[in-house]
């Protein structure tokens, strides 16, 4: 009754002010509706625009006004039309417009037309972007969306009442702000008032991004602008005609992805002639199953000062089986514009005139110029990254959500639709039902969305928390088997874990487990003491003891994962084990900013293992457990003490500190590395002796937007080797396994893991090149943003015996989710090897 109620009285309200009221609806000469239509009144400056029908409406002071109206693709209109207290509507009538191939200024070929009207934009964009120096606006938005489709999972149990929230049911979002804008990019926003009909528990996004956004940027949402200063090399421009309107030459540009890519817009541009600013945008850009179709209309609203006026953004999604639709409008009334004097002023390289040619080399060097002295940027001695100020401050009117219909008629520059009001007048019941929802969820989310009831916690394992700072945990049923292996057997038994961390950035977890060798027999356990301290150093401390089976490499690319299901399902068994018992002492902390030092002393008493009498599932022996190796060493059983100390340094390492926690950012430097190991045995025959020293260099490069170069390289050698058995090898990251869930980065793909470990001297390199276009980027069906690809290089030289191992490859996949390639080795410049290699990243998060 209460809402009846309100939707009469805003009728009502509605009724009593018809006289201020200015709409009315645009249509072409058929009497069709133009949707969307723009319309922009000069004399306060204001944007607003029409619905779908056409429809529009706005709450006006008395007076004598002008209004332009707009459309793609038909000519703009204007009229004048005075209010004196009493209702003014209007139906607008727009003439189609068509446009001509003036041959004016530019000749040749359409492309190369508008690349050389486009590189004078560009040139330009600069003094646009800085044109301002502050303004001040007030900004009213809508949003509207609607989802059709939800993939088959939403019909499971868990998710069939939140499903039947959501289908076919609009969601409706509406705010009126005051923006403060201040040069360089600081928007001080204030929201007066916000009315939405999304749940709490659902997250709108930021929907005013495009907003605080600008065509002259060099990016826009994060994608390239057209008139970014590097725009020739992602976009092409073609010329489609030019039109006048009130006396200025405007030309129409088509705006074409050198790639189809998500970083990059398509649509057009429509560029004024001799002044090369944007008088109107109509661009697209599809991103995972998303499209966004984004117009902006651009108003002179100051003399030779074109601003954005009216935003219109539909979306439409179609991803992994959710469908829907949604659109957004903003409208921009400016209530006072300060221009910065500097972008008036001429620059050293200035624009050369229209008929004489600028080429894109040019044009980004003048863009650039232009970028410095408009905005030049400070030089930064400290190597923190200070928390900066943010983009935007946001502050929200104390009233802002509770603004009566009488406030919003005032302000609401787009009508409401019958749906609209509908879905305003059952906001507050779906509001109510997801929050119910959400608190019978919230219980799941405690343990790690596995479930917080009994049953569930002895399956999937829980944390309880014991006390202030204190935490309890442990595996549960799903730990019970640790691993499956031919010289163990099943390992039966459980996990546990203890936290207590007084301050969050310097936690000591004691972690013990205590497993059953159902082969040998035998007890396996090992317990570690692990404390993160320092937290500006990122120091970390830990001690750990126990006795089990251990990879004979200490550098392994095949998991123990991998082996466990190779084994009992194929009957392979890659990694070959040995018996330890150890005692370890390790720490690490950064000596100095970018200066990261390590300590690890070790006792170690190892023993040879043998295979068991376990078979695969269907009954297949494994080979034997002692690995092939060039140099054909002996192994028995021995004891070692050793230590290892290392370095690794990156100048000028960028960093921020978060919570009391420094944070490495970025350095434009490699980072350089040195590692000593070393075996002491007193003099004892049944103690390792050897020691051996290896350096190395490493680096990312970012090519593009789309390409990205890193490498590694690292030589070393043994120093001495009196007693050196394989455990202590120098171990390379080889499997020829051809499911991994290592990346195909770090890693030889077509070696055994043990084959060319080695006691002497070695160097290896490693390149790979990243790239979101290579081969079957290409391929229509191929290209989505969330696919990558990648040509690898890897060789590897150990100098003592004379052997060179090389592979190439080619990768595409999803980066940390699941990637195949296919690998070539060779033999010095002899082709021996070939494999088809698939890496499954993912199972590392689901272990």
């Amino acid at each position: 009754m209460r809402k009846i109620l309100s939707l009469l009285i805003f009728v009502l309200v509605a009724s009593s002010l018809k006289g201020q009221i200015f709409s009315g609806r645009v249509t072409d000469k058929e009497g069709l509706a133009v949707p969307h239509a723009s319309l922009f009144i000069s004399e306060i400056k204001s944007g607003i625009s029409a619905d779908a029908s056409g429809e529009f409406s706005l709450k006006i002071a008395p007076g004598t006004y002008s209004c332009e109206i707009s459309s793609l693709g038909y000519k703009r209109g204007h009229i004048s039309f005075r209010t004196d207290g009493e209702n003014i509507n209007r139906v607008i009538v727009l003439e189609e417009m068509s446009y001509e191939l003036n041959p004016v200024h530019f000749s040749g070929r359409g492309e190369d037309r508008g690349s050389a009207i486009m590189r004078r934009a560009i040139a330009m964009a600069p003094r646009y972007r800085y044109q301002l120096a502050s303004y001040e606006a007030e900004n009213y938005l809508k949003g509207t969306m609607k989802i059709t489709s939800l993939p088959v999972i939403f019909k499971l149990k868990s998710l069939k009442d939140r499903s039947k929230l959501l289908m076919n049911r609009l969601f409706l979002v509406e705010s009126f702000s005051h923006i403060s804008y201040k040069a360089p990019g600081k928007y001080t926003q204030t929201v007066r008032a916000y009315k939405s009909t999304i749940p709490d528990e659902i997250s709108g996004g930021d929907i005013d991004l495009l907003f605080k956004s600008s065509i002259y940027d060099p990016e826009i949402m994060e994608m390239v602008s057209p008139l970014s200063a590097s725009a020739m090399s992602y976009y092409r421009f073609v010329y489609q005609g030019v039109t006048n309107e009130a006396g200025r030459v405007i030309n129409k540009i088509l705006v074409v992805p050198r790639k189809g890519n998500a970083k990059l817009l398509a649509g057009h541009l429509y560029i004024a002639d001799d002044t090369w600013n944007v008088t109107f945008a109509e661009l697209a850009t599809v991103q995972s199953g998303m499209r966004i179709n984004i117009k902006i209309n651009y108003n002179e609203v100051s003399e030779n000062v074109f601003l954005p006026t009216t935003y219109n953004v539909g979306v439409n999604i179609d991803m992994m089986g959710i469908v829907g639709e949604g659109r957004y409008f903003s409208s921009v009334a400016y209530k006072s514009i300060k221009e910065n004097s500097a972008s008036r002023l001429p620059v050293t390289l200035s624009i050369p005139p229209a008929d004489s040619k600028l080429t894109a080399k040019e044009a980004e060097r003048i863009s650039r110029e232009t970028e410095k002295n408009l905005n030049p940027v400070p030089v930064q001695t400290s190597l923190e990254l200070k928390k900066s100020e943010p983009g935007t401050t946001i502050t929200v009117d104390s009233a802002a959500k509770s603004r009566d219909s009488l406030y919003w008629l005032e302000v609401r520059k787009v009508p409401l639709r019958g749906d609209e009001v509908k879905s305003y007048l059952g906001a507050d019941s779906i509001k109510r039902e997801f929050k119910k929802l959400e608190q019978a969820d919230s219980a799941k989310a405690q343990n790690g969305g596995k479930g917080s009831k009994p049953l569930e916690q002895i399956v999937f394992g829980h944390k309880y928390k014991l006390a202030n700072g204190l935490h309890f945990s442990f595996g549960g049923l799903s730990k019970v088997v640790g691993d499956f292996n031919f010289v163990d057997g099943y390992q039966l038994g459980q996990n546990f874990a203890l936290e207590y961390s007084a301050n969050k950035n310097m936690p000591l977890v004691l972690k013990p487990s205590v497993y059953y060798s159902t082969s040998r027999d035998k007890l396996l356990w090992d317990v570690s003491l692990t404390l993160r301290c320092s937290p500006l150093r990122n120091g970390i401390f830990s001690i750990q003891a126990g006795a089990g089976s251990k990879d004979i490499s200490s550098n392994s690319s095949t998991s123990r994962f991998i082996n466990s299901y190779a084994s009992f399902f194929l009957g392979m068994n890659p990694v070959k084990f040995m018996s330890e018992e150890y005692v370890k002492l390790s720490g690490e902390i950064d000596i100095a900013n970018g200066l990261r030092g390590r300590l690890i002393l070790s006792a170690q008493r190892r023993s040879v293992l043998f295979n068991g009498g376990e078979k695969s599932l269907f009954g297949r022996a494994p080979s034997s457990n002692i690995p092939l190796n060039i140099y054909n060493p002996l192994f028995d059983n021995h004891g070692a003490y050793t230590a290892e100390a290392s370095v690794q340094y990156t100048p000028r390492h960028y960093y921020r500190i978060s919570e009391g926690k420094k944070h490495y950012v970025r350095s434009k430097y490699p980072t350089f590395s040195i590692n000593y190991r070393g075996a002491f045995s007193g003099g004892d025959l049944q103690l390792a002796s050897f020691s051996a020293v290896e350096t190395g260099i490493r680096q990312s490069v970012r090519l593009n937007i789309y390409s990205t170069v890193n490498y590694a390289v690292s030589a070393g050698t043994f120093l001495s080797s009196q007693r050196l058995w394989i455990p202590d090898f120098r171990h390379f990251r080889a499997s020829d396994m051809i499911f991994s869930e290592a990346g195909f980065e770090e890693n030889f793909l077509l070696l055994d893991n043990y084959k060319y470990s080695t006691p002497g001297s070695w160097a290896q390199v490693m390149v790979n090149y990243d790239s979101e276009y290579i081969l079957l980027k290409y391929l229509p069906f191929m290209n989505n943003p969330l696919i990558g690809e990648s040509l690898h290089f890897k060789s590897l030289w150990l100098m003592d015996r004379g052997v060179h191992h090389t592979e190439i490859g080619y990768s595409v996949g999803v980066s940390g989710i699941v990637k195949a390639g296919v690998f070539a080795g060779f033999g010095g410049w002899k082709f021996n090897s070939a494999g088809f290699r698939i890496s499954i990243p993912l199972v590392n998060e689901l272990k």
